[in-house]
């Protein structure tokens, strides 16, 4: 199979491996996450499930559309992290149909995690511990929040393709990046450029962004 590669930024260090699919991260995610921790060392656990927490979110939406590639028989080169965006790089589907499915599977990932987490929060309320929250809030209502703006049919997001506005896979490269949405970029923005402790900032940004946050720093 003829096919066309897009540059690579450089820098991508290597940090695991899930189905037979290398996953790499840039390096300035490390440098985000080296500022992030240094700033809140008198509390760093809190500091670290935030940072672990909102790029497991990229990480979870990428392996949506890592696995529904392997099954509809695509070849999956690799997932990157970077800052504000994933990327998934596979070979180009087979038909219209296999890329939307493609398209559609990093939302379901994240609704198939996030949907559960939301429902457990309406029924029963956070837990005692803030950092178990923050996790439960980023993974369930700031996911859902993403995924909902993801399907925008706006290009370069997945709507796209998944709400069928985009021209046909037959002309799209081989490797297609599936990128992740701007209150990521918002999120991690804040957290960085400010410099403030992460105890006092991160209540104000996620508080501000989405109110499901406010009761979590609050309790």
């Amino acid at each position: 199979m003829k096919r066309i590669h897009f540059p690579k930024l450089s820098k991508l260090f290597e940090v695991m491996e899930i189905r037979g699919v290398k996953v790499y991260v840039h390096w300035s995610v490390l440098l985000i996450g080296a500022i992030i921790l240094l700033g809140a060392i008198e509390e760093p656990l809190p500091a670290f499930i935030v940072v672990a927490s909102y790029y497991g979110v990229i990480l979870l939406h990428e392996c949506g559309h890592m696995i529904a590639a392997q099954r509809k028989g695509c070849a999956v080169l690799s997932i990157e992290l970077y800052p504000i965006w994933g990327i998934t790089r596979f070979a180009q589907p087979y038909s219209r149909y296999d890329d939307c499915i493609i398209a559609w599977a990093g939302v379901v990932a994240q609704a198939l995690v996030g949907v559960p987490l939301v429902i457990w929060v309406k029924l029963f309320g956070f837990t005692q511990f803030q950092s178990i929250n923050a996790a439960m809030a980023i993974f369930g209502f700031f996911s859902l929040s993403v995924a909902v703006m993801n399907l925008l049919p706006i290009r370069p997001l997945d709507g796209a393709i998944a709400l069928g506005s985009s021209p046909g896979t037959l002309e799209a490269p081989d490797f297609a990046p599936n990128q992740t949405r701007a209150r990521l970029a918002i999120l991690a923005v804040k957290l960085v450029v400010r410099g403030r402790s992460i105890r006092r900032m991160l209540p104000v940004t996620l508080s501000r962004s989405f109110p499901q946050f406010h009761s979590i720093f609050n309790n």
